[in-house]
């Protein structure tokens, strides 16, 4: 399995570990403020910024990193013939 399947995979889970009804009519608190749905999903946000993190190291096209590409020969980067003013 490729490491761009399993990131997906992994954002699939997270999908559907989202609908968290089974804590919607919880009355706890975590660590004595916290209703356990807000925990839940405090939690559930550092595994998507988590997950974007692998997708950003493993999923990157390197197309994207290193230097932008130089302008062809004769072409000056304004966009055309029009004369630079």
């Amino acid at each position: 399995m490729s490491k761009r399947t399993l990131v997906t995979a992994f954002f699939v889970l997270l999908f559907f570990l989202h609908q968290d009804s089974w804590w919607k009519n919880d009355p706890r608190l975590v660590l004595g403020v916290l209703p356990v749905s807000l925990a839940y999903h405090v939690v559930w946000t550092l595994l998507v910024a988590f997950g974007w993190l692998l997708v950003a190291r493993f999923c990157w096209p390197d197309r994207f990193d290193g230097e932008p590409p130089k302008p062809a020969p004769g072409n000056d980067g304004t966009g055309g013939d029009r004369p630079v003013r």
